[in-house]
């Protein structure tokens, strides 16, 4: 074989490895898989967290380099500052009670000892707005019959004493008198006859 054609045989084999070797290391870095909330997404005011997923778990040993922040509208932090780490995933408690956008910068180790970051922005409703609770009803008092005033039925039942007292009261009397009277008046009557008759015969 040639030497030229030798020549070039080794200079391709030597930029093959080239390439192979620097594009190890890169398809070595890790990526951001998924967050919640997600990018450019809208979310209540009642979430309390940011989680970031990775395509692997950060680099052991180095979690003080990973960084997970939080702002809010106004630019103030709103995140926590620690991060949680679990496996490959990044959690941080965040207060998103404010109405308005929010940004995400974050900073990790990926696995072949590089670091890497980025941002991404979501939008909160704000705090939800609470139930009012209803009033209570007002009751009044349940009234009940005293001692000294009458009930229903008991007026009744006087009333009716009453008129039975006074079919038999004063105004009764004369004529009770006079039908006793007529009684005896008849029964006089009828002992005159038959005493008369008894003595009639022996008259005769």
């Amino acid at each position: 074989m040639p030497f030229r054609a030798l020549l070039a045989t080794a200079a391709s084999a030597v930029a093959l490895a080239f390439v192979l070797v620097t594009a190890a290391p890169a398809s070595a870095h890790d990526v951001l898989a998924s967050t919640a909330p997600a990018a450019d997404a809208t979310v209540g005011g009642d979430l309390d967290q940011v989680a970031l997923t990775f395509s692997e778990p950060p680099l052991a040993g180095l979690e003080s380099g990973i960084v997970v922040s939080v702002t809010g509208p106004d630019g103030a932090e709103v995140g926590a500052g620690s991060v949680d780490v679990d496996g490959s995933t990044l959690r941080t408690a965040a207060d998103l009670t404010a109405a308005g956008s929010y940004t995400v910068t974050w900073r990790s180790v990926s696995v072949d000892g590089h670091p890497i970051s980025g941002s991404y922005r979501f939008t909160s409703t704000g705090a939800p707005t609470p139930t009012p609770t209803p009033a209570p009803t007002a009751t009044g008092p349940t009234q009940t019959p005293s001692a000294g005033t009458p009930t229903p039925s008991a007026t009744a039942g006087a009333g009716a004493t009453s008129a039975t007292a006074g079919s038999s009261g004063p105004g009764a009397t004369p004529w009770i008198l006079g039908g006793i009277a007529v009684v005896v008046a008849a029964a006089l009557v009828a002992v005159l006859l038959v005493a008369r008759r008894r003595t009639t015969p022996d008259d005769e």
